[in-house]
């Protein structure tokens, strides 16, 4: 009754595709009804008939999925285009010293993010998936869990700042970003949204927030307003995302009177979560600890022109988590099928996110200069060199993101701690040495090799890892590999 046929053969994303074999029914399929008359009438993959009319109704539930990731892809893009122009016109406003001083307290007070966070994300979501009743109990649980953790994140900016920067206007301004940290376990409310997968309401407060926050920084530019009105906007941007939650929450028909905190549950957490706040801690360490110690040793100024640099660098890192998601249950199932197409599949994925990682670094070292003067100005002139070297620790980045998938599919998440920790070290010992002798551009080198010791050279320290090492390997090669792949062809044909 069934006759398979192999899919089309297929590169990059297209593969992913045609990674499911298509079944079809006979034409001469006897049977009755209307599956046997559309099988009759033309060759109808027999997948899309069981979709429409078997068991496996999910219609609907792909629907949510794809108006969920459309909600979420959409705040991401909105951000990246109003922050990237608010952020230039801020820059240009006040300056390589003081746009340094107000990168330098955003970035010290990303160190205690973590703490303020308590790595509860997905335990809170998978908890209130498992246990739906229980929904009042784990979010009071773990809003106030959250909300200690973000008083400690609080009082330890602000009493560290005090060891490591003597200027009363950068301690001032890290106290008030890092007030911020306290309404974030607000955030316990977009869990629950999270848990029902409806991104709608959470991106919409996150959206109105941003706007508003951003109308507010232009509003300051406006009125030449000091360094530390940018501060407290972007503390109250926090203040206007937890009142944005609260809203939505009560308009859903839900309030926070029902919420009601519990010891054990707490207790539960905790133990579940200390390694993921270790994890994170080590994660921003080595992505952000470069700002840091590049104010501490050469002060703001340099800062600012090697955030510019990092904000324009890091722009495209959305791309390759949107790819490697979208292609992630094509990956998956293709595990299961077939472990030689799989592995087929996953090369495919490294190739594609190496060869758009290399386009994207060539074509931004080309125009480095340009770019950098006419968004910033030529006081901002030092970014360029500084971006043209930083641009290329996107290549480990995009393949992270493959590798990342592959890690979850595998079941192998010790390895994010592990990569962490040499990233975490490796950044810490090269700023330390490149720093002082060739700034802001030492800084970019560091991240370079911090980033390929994390992604790549982590995976022949992690024994079961090394497949995955050797495939980036090969896509590291694809500019060598992809020609010769199409001059065999063209040999063959």
């Amino acid at each position: 009754m069934f006759r398979s046929h192999a899919p089309p053969r297929a590169n990059g994303i297209g593969a992913f595709i045609a990674a499911r074999p298509r079944v079809y029914y006979r034409p001469n399929d006897r049977r009755g009804g209307r599956e046997g008359r559309a099988s009759r009438r033309r060759r109808v993959p027999a997948a899309a008939i069981g979709m429409m009319n078997g068991p496996f109704r999910i219609t609907s539930t792909l629907r949510r999925i794809i108006v969920n990731t459309g909600w979420l892809f959409s705040l991401r893009v909105l951000r990246i285009l109003v922050g990237l122009f608010v952020s230039v016109w801020v820059a240009r406003y006040l300056g390589p010293d003081r746009f340094g001083s107000f990168s330098y307290a955003i970035a010290f007070i990303t160190l205690f993010t973590p703490i303020a966070q308590l790595g509860l994300k997905e335990l809170v979501v998978r908890d209130i998936v498992r246990e739906p009743a229980a929904r009042a109990e784990i979010m009071g649980t773990a809003f106030f869990l959250r909300l200690g953790g973000g008083a400690i994140a609080f009082a330890g900016a602000s009493l560290s700042i005090l060891l490591v920067r003597d200027e009363q206007v950068v301690r001032f301004m890290t106290a008030i970003v890092a007030f911020g940290l306290l309404f974030s376990a607000f955030e316990t409310i977009e869990l629950w949204f999270q848990s029902k997968v409806e991104a709608k309401y959470p991106v919409v407060a996150r959206a109105v927030a941003l706007i508003v926050a951003s109308a507010a920084k232009v509003a300051m530019i406006l009125l030449r307003a000091p360094v530390v009105a940018f501060a407290a906007v972007a503390a109250f941007e926090m203040v206007a995302i937890a009142v944005g939650f609260l809203v939505v929450y009560r308009l859903s028909g839900f309030r926070l009177a029902e919420w009601r905190f519990r010891l054990a549950r707490a207790r539960e957490l905790l133990a579940q979560c200390w390694t993921l706040v270790l994890a994170g801690v080590l994660s921003i360490i080595y992505l952000r600890i470069d700002q840091v110690m590049l104010g501490g040793m050469l002060g703001d100024g340099a800062v600012g022109v090697y955030s510019t640099a990092v904000r324009l660098s890091e722009v495209w890192y959305f791309v390759p988590i949107a790819v490697s998601t979208s292609v992630f249950p094509a990956l998956v199932r293709a595990r299961e099928r077939d472990v030689a197409l799989y592995g087929r599949r996953l090369q495919q994925l490294y190739d594609f996110l190496a060869g758009l990682a290399l386009v994207t670094a060539i074509a931004v070292t080309i125009v480095a200069g340009p770019l950098v003067r006419i968004l910033f100005g030529e006081r901002y002139a030092g970014a360029a060199p500084i971006l043209s070297i930083h641009i290329w620790a996107g290549l480990f980045v995009f393949l992270r993101a493959g590798l990342g998938r592959w890690l979850i599919t595998e079941g192998y998440m010790t390895f994010f701690f592990y990569s962490n920790a040499i990233g975490c070290a490796a950044n810490v010992l090269l700023n330390l040495y490149l720093i002082p002798r060739y700034g802001g551009v030492g800084a970019a080198t560091a991240s370079i090799v911090t980033y390929f010791l994390a992604t790549f050279g982590a995976c022949f320290i992690y024994r079961p890892a090394r497949p995955a090492g050797r495939m980036m390997a090969l896509a590291l090669a694809v500019p060598v590999r992809a020609p010769l792949r199409f001059f065999r062809r063209k040999r063959d044909a």
